[in-house]
C-alpha cells in the first residue's frame, strides 16, 4: 500500500486526509509515516511495507509521555511494558505539510508491547517527539485516492 499526498484514509467513522509524508532510512530499511488530518485530529500512519503484511501502524502524539533520550530498555506506559524493536539514526525525507519535522537526520527508537501496541520516540535537533499507536488490520481501513 502506497500512500500519497491528498489520499483519504477512512477509519472508525473518520476521514483523514494525507497532508504529509516522512520517509525514514534506517539500518538499510525504509519506513514511511503519513501525516493524516481530520480537522485538529492528527494521526501518523505507517502503511503496509509488502504483500505479506496485514497490519498498518496507526499512531497519535503521546502528549502524556515525556521521554528522555536515549530511552530505557523497558518503558512502562498506560499499564503496559514496552520493549525495544528497532533503533538508530535515520535519514529523513519530507514531502508535503509536516509541521515541526524537516529533512535531515534524527534518532529513532520503536518499542512494542503485548496487544500489538507501539511507541515511537524521535530525537530531533530541537525536540523529542513521542508517538503511541497500535497495529490495525488492513481490512479495517479504506484508502481513497486523492485528487
Amino acid at each position: 500500500m502506497k500512500l500519497r499526498l491528498r489520499d483519504v484514509i477512512s477509519y472508525e467513522g473518520k476521514d483523514y486526509i494525507v497532508e504529509g509524508l516522512l520517509t525514514y532510512k534506517l539500518g538499510g530499511k525504509v519506513y514511511r509515516l503519513a501525516r493524516a488530518v481530520d480537522g485538529v485530529d492528527v494521526r501518523w500512519i505507517e502503511p503496509l511495507t509488502d504483500d505479506a503484511d496485514d497490519r498498518i501502524l496507526w499512531f497519535s502524539d503521546a502528549k502524556d509521555l515525556d521521554m528522555a533520550t536515549p530511552p530505557p530498555q523497558t518503558i512502562s506506559y498506560r499499564g503496559k511494558s514496552y520493549l525495544p524493536r528497532l533503533s538508530g539514526q535515520a535519514q529523513v525525507a519530507v514531502e508535503g505539510k509536516v509541521p515541526e519535522r524537516f529533512a535531515g537526520t534524527c534518532e529513532v527508537w520503536r518499542y512494542r508491547a503485548a496487544g500489538d501496541l507501539f511507541l515511537q520516540i524521535e530525537k530531533w535537533p530541537d525536540r523529542t517527539v513521542t508517538l503511541t499507536g497500535e497495529g490495525v488490520h488492513k481490512n479495517m481501513i479504506d484508502v481513497l485516492p486523492g485528487a
